[in-house]
């Protein structure tokens, strides 16, 4: 049986100031630090099992050895690859029990037993002769010295407290913090953990704990929970964060320029541009603002310059197509074309680029993020000179040196960050955040997952759907605008949309904590985070400062309710295309109130009698329920461009060890949509990994066939929303290679959604079947050829 499987997966800081005692020990070198060689690159390693429920994300490699058990993925993503028992697996374990033994056997000069919590610990190496707790947060101190490691030798087991943070300071970097733990290692819900975890026994991770590190257990079973682990943690950028553009010298824009954030300069005071230029921020020449905003924006090119490089990159990174790391160049870096960020299905992903050097990116370029990768999450930190060419399209906050020079017209999602140089922009639209995609699911108003029931009149403007559960009750007395979904192919696809559109806002990095009841209070655009339940009471003004890119996303890690006559409005240019709502709970609107904004639910969402929404209700898991409401559905903001692409099982072939086979599967409707009202053209390019067969049990080495063997043919394209209008869209039969390669693309003037069902043939030569059983031949299925498909539409 051969099967092929694509992938389509497509600031202002709250510090509480907290005394802690200091404990010291003994520094080490890098010369005898703990090296995780071979398990390096994974995230998640364990002896026997991997066991996940709910939406995990795992930032590098997956695996076991000697187990071959991994369960939970989908739902939860893995961004690298995943080792059931092979080769790599077994590699990568042996270099833990390396590092391990390394760990161990470092000798202390610090105890520390029983809880730990609340304190603040400086480079070293600590013992523990028995079981610990953190019961609060600790801080990791390097003081000024992100060179200097912390080990933690833990004889028996370690268990932490929910919500419990663990801090980096100092420069202190993850890559340097490791916790060698002879016993069970159990983390609480909502844990914020660092480093690398080398243990010997089980690990859990609760609910929604997220760790930046790795975690790696010689014989135990991994549990999560919709958990986190990622290789790094975004720079933090303290106070800078609140700034679209800050400078050291002078700050100098011309033409209407539209920035998100504020904007800044010290120790200089030339300020000018704003008007014509527009901020939905404030000005700061100079001032006590700017100047804790420069001290912040050196701590962060400081940390930025110290992660630990993952990649050499150098000269033109045109055609490149990356994977979230950190890549490190020794001289300057061009980009005259595309340049491709993939978040492999994860909205986590980190990516530094390390320049020492100039950035210099031609006229028209572009960098296009895709598979969740977000610009919240992309940094820059360049030594020399920053031009970015007019009419580019540039994602990411850049952590500059000196002068950086934005040509006109020049699409920026990021920041502009310079500790001792010049900022000039030139009309240049800038917002600091992007909306949350909705893909399919932006046509529905609302979206059940289990059903969605309606009594009364309601009033529904889009499509009303339901997946996997199969009642939509209500319809009439109930109408509908668009189209309704029970259970259908359409229904699923959206579901699969919105589940990406959830992860992409859980992910985002928050910009201020929010709790309790937000009614009365007016908030400006960022990504809020409530950790517990929020309410509602009365009224809510989300203000867009005049900035019609403003993004306004609130997590929601319980329940979400709204009081009866209570009121979400918009001021100041705000739009409800902007607004999400990512809710793990449930979510209850009360009666008579005015709602605005997209609910992304993993739950139930109840809507109350005679409910106004400008927005979406859509539910991952749980019901939908109506009563007499009226929802009108925005559509997303002009320059919305998607498409979903679907995995492909080829069919079975007899592999007689003679002929060649060929192994094919149309899959069902592939959908480009376009909403950005531009009238430009647009392309969807696609790139595939060689098919390889990974290794087996018996067959213990990997085996690929030459990237010829694939190809894909686009077939007919017809227009989803305008039947018949798809003169000057075009469509290519390719055979994909890692150069991504164009498959369907329009001349322009298409605005809607398009489709078409893609044919994928494999052609198989003699003799490259993999055996993964012993004894009689046909006695268990063949491994499987698997290549890895990613789109890019731009």
């Amino acid at each position: 049986m051969i099967r092929l499987l694509s992938l389509v997966l497509s600031t202002a800081i709250v510090v509480s100031t907290l005394t802690m005692p200091s404990l010291t020990a003994r520094a080490i070198s890098s010369s005898t630090a703990p090296d995780l060689g071979a398990a390096q690159t994974y995230s998640v390693l364990a002896g026997t099992t991997v066991g996940n429920t709910g939406a995990s994300t795992i930032g590098a490699d997956l695996g076991t050895y000697p187990g071959t058990t991994i369960t939970g993925f989908p739902p939860g993503i893995v961004t690298g690859n995943q080792h059931l028992g092979d080769n790599s697996a077994a590699a990568a374990h042996s270099a833990l029990q390396t590092a391990y033994d390394s760990a161990a056997s470092q000798p202390s000069t610090a105890l520390i037993d029983g809880d730990i919590g609340g304190r603040s610990f400086a480079p070293g190496v600590y013992r523990a002769g028995a079981a610990i707790t953190v019961s609060s947060n600790i801080v990791l101190d390097a003081a000024g010295d992100p060179g200097s490691y912390f080990i933690f030798q833990v004889d028996a087991a370690m268990s932490v407290a929910v919500s419990v943070r663990v801090s980096l300071r100092g420069g202190a970097q993850s890559a340097h913090v490791f916790w060698q733990v002879n016993g069970a290692v159990s983390m609480g819900a909502s844990v914020h953990f660092v480093g690398s975890i080398l243990g010997n026994a089980a690990i859990t991770l609760g609910a929604n704990a997220s760790l930046v590190g790795n975690a790696l257990t010689l014989n135990g079973a991994i549990s999560l929970s919709s958990s986190s682990i990622e290789p790094q943690s975004p720079i933090e950028l303290g106070t800078a964060g609140d700034f679209s553009a800050l400078a050291g010298s002078s700050l100098i824009n011309t033409g209407p320029t539209v920035l998100s954030g504020n904007v800044g300069v010290s120790p200089g005071t030339s300020l000018s541009g704003f008007p014509p230029g527009i901020t939905s921020g404030s000005a700061h020449s100079g001032d006590s603002v700017a100047a804790t905003a420069q001290s912040d924006l050196a701590s962060a090119y400081i940390d930025a310059g110290a992660r630990v490089s993952t990649a050499p990159i150098s000269g033109d990174l045109s055609g490149r197509i990356l994977r979230a790391g950190v890549y490190t160049s020794t001289s300057a870096i061009q980009l005259s074309t595309d340049l491709t960020l993939d978040g492999g299905g994860s909205s986590r992903g980190i990516y530094i680029f390390q320049i020492n050097g100039s950035l210099n990116t031609s006229v028209g370029s572009r960098i296009l993020l895709i598979n969740g990768a977000q610009p919240s999450n992309v940094f820059w930190r360049v030594s020399g000179q920053v031009i970015l060419g007019g009419g580019s399209y540039f994602r990411g906050t850049i952590i500059g040196s000196t002068d950086i020079l934005v040509g006109a017209n020049t699409n920026l999602i990021g920041r502009t960050l310079s500790r001792q140089g010049i900022v000039s922009l030139r009309t240049s639209p800038l917002s600091t955040d992007a909306p949350v995609a909705l893909g399919l699911a932006s046509t529905y108003s609302v979206l059940g997952g289990a059903s969605v029931i309606n009594s009364g009149a309601s009033t529904l403007q889009g499509d009303i759907g339901v997946s996997p559960g199969t009642a939509l009750t209500g319809f009439p007395p109930g109408s509908v605008g668009g189209s309704q979904h029970a259970a259908d192919y359409d229904a699923a696809r959206a579901q699969e949309d919105l589940y990406t559109a959830y992860t992409d806002a859980a992910g985002r990095t928050p910009t201020a904590t929010i709790a309790g009841d937000i009614g009365g209070r007016t908030l400006v655009p960022g990504v809020y985070l409530s950790g517990a339940a929020l309410t509602i009471s009365t009224s809510l003004v989300l203000d867009g400062l005049n900035n019609p890119n403003a993004i306004f996303i609130f997590q929601v890690r319980a329940a979400l309710s709204t009081a009866a006559l209570s009121s979400i409005s918009l001021v100041n240019g705000a739009l409800a295309s902007n607004v999400f709502w990512q809710v793990t709970g449930a979510a209850s609107l009360g009666a008579n109130s005015t709602f605005t904004g997209t609910i992304l639910g993993l739950a139930a969402v109840s809507v109350g009698a005679h409910v106004d929404l400008l927005g979406r209700v859509l539910a991952i898991n749980g019901a939908v329920s109506l009563d007499a409401d009226v929802i009108n559905t925005p559509p997303m903001g002009v320059w919305y461009l998607t498409a979903t692409i679907r995995s492909a099982d080829l069919s079975p072939v007899i592999l007689d060890g003679t002929s060649t086979q060929i192994a094919t599967h149309q899959t069902s409707e592939w959908v480009v949509t376009d909403n950005r009202g531009t009238q430009a053209g647009w392309t969807l390019s696609v790139s595939a990994t060689p098919p390889t067969s990974p290794a087996g049990t018996v067959e213990k080495n990997t085996r690929s066939l030459a990237v010829g063997k694939l190809s894909i043919d686009p077939g007919p394209v017809a227009a989803r929303d305008r039947p018949g209008s798809i003169a000057g869209i075009h469509a290519n039969k390719i055979t994909p290679s890692g150069v991504p390669q164009a498959l369907v693309w329009s001349d322009g003037t298409h605005t809607g959604s398009y489709t078409f069902n893609p044919t994928f043939y494999l052609s198989i030569p003699p003799n490259t079947f993999r055996s993964n059983f012993s004894g009689t031949p046909g006695a268990s299925p063949l491994t499987p050829y698997v290549s890895i498909v990613t789109y890019t539409i731009n």
